[in-house]
């Protein structure tokens, strides 16, 4: 084995070490979530419910960026012990760019308020607020498998290129791959906001009001070919709105199905002056969850960049798949 080689293997497995490390606790908070779904439930209370925003004021060559968070802990008893938990669904974000999802969790799990939390019944020290299969759950192991699928792929077509010419096929396919799984994923997330939509429109409706309205903004700089930096900003208006089913009160921060989380101009300023604080609005409610409300039903061109950019990448991955691989595999 020649030192390239080595220098080859070693950086390789850099990522494979950093993917793997990422991969197995994703792996088990999917378990986990699948799982919880048939756990039993216990009552339980609020004990801390805190917001938070960290500003990175950014380094050189770096923009500024604002993350928002909320913590909420539950205390709750089982056999007699008691336990606290801060985990609202298994794989949940810890911060996110949107005030309104840190404003949200706040809102619906208020200090003292009663609530009910599923354990494992093995394992009581763990439990949910919101058991079941959140799309969250997926992101750890989908970073984790960004790490280890490029670095496996580097290494088959280095040997395959520097050694055997018949690896070269394999490594193509994890390249396609890659895409395809991509695509395959951000096309099922768009089918389903699409589906929500279009069914949203035939959900019952209930009164409502807006109870939070947010501006937030983000730069983006690129750096030019002629060393000059260009600067564009992102604004997103973000929206909390509570309302009441059959007696209970319940917060949605959904405006449609499939929306942007930010553009440029003043389309964040209208949608904002549209939705002051404190407007009275109809909110259409899915009678399974009632906990999912949307305040502008249907399918809107915003809910067909998600499904697009899926299908995009799907269609690459496949195209490398039927056509690139036998063509650069083939022989003379």
């Amino acid at each position: 084995m020649e030192s390239n080689d080595l220098w080859v293997i070693f950086g390789a497995s850099i990522f494979l070490l950093i993917g793997g490390a990422i991969l197995v606790p994703g792996i088990r908070n999917v378990s986990r979530a699948v799982a919880s779904r048939h756990w039993p439930t216990t009552p339980a209370v609020v004990v801390q419910s805190e917001s938070s925003v960290e500003t990175d004021r950014g380094g050189r060559g770096r923009d500024p960026s604002t993350m928002y968070s909320a913590t909420i802990r539950f205390r709750y008893k089982v056999d007699g012990r008691e336990y606290t938990t801060d985990v609202l669904h298994f794989g949940q974000t810890g911060g996110s760019g949107d005030s309104s999802e840190a404003e949200l969790r706040r809102l619906r799990y208020v200090l003292g308020s009663e609530a009910t939390v599923s354990y494992n019944p093995a394992t009581p020290s763990i439990a949910a607020a919101e058991p079941g299969f959140h799309s969250e759950v997926l992101l750890l192991p989908a970073a984790g498998l960004a790490f280890l699928a490029p670095a496996v792929m580097f290494i088959v077509l280095y040997f395959g290129i520097s050694r055997d010419n018949s690896l070269v096929g394999a490594g193509l396919a994890m390249f396609a791959g890659i895409f395809a799984t991509l695509g395959l994923a951000l096309l099922t997330i768009g089918l389903v906001n699409l589906s929500s939509a279009y069914e949203g429109q035939r959900w019952p409706q209930t009164g409502g009001a807006i109870t939070y309205g947010k501006i937030d903004s983000s730069n983006n700089s690129t750096q030019m070919a002629d060393g000059e930096r260009v600067t564009s900003t992102a604004s997103g208006a973000h929206l909390v709105f509570g309302y009441e089913v059959n007696g209970k009160k319940y917060y949605s921060n959904i405006r449609r199905f499939g929306q942007i989380a930010g553009r440029g101009g003043d389309w964040a300023w209208k949608i904002a002056r549209r939705y002051p604080l404190g407007k009275e609005v109809t909110v259409h409610y899915s009678p399974r969850n009632p906990n999912l409300g949307v305040l502008e039903p249907g399918i809107d061109r915003e809910a067909f960049w998600l499904p697009g950019a899926g299908a995009a990448f799907l269609l690459f991955g496949l195209a490398v798949f039927i056509w690139g691989i036998p063509a650069l595999t083939s022989g003379p």
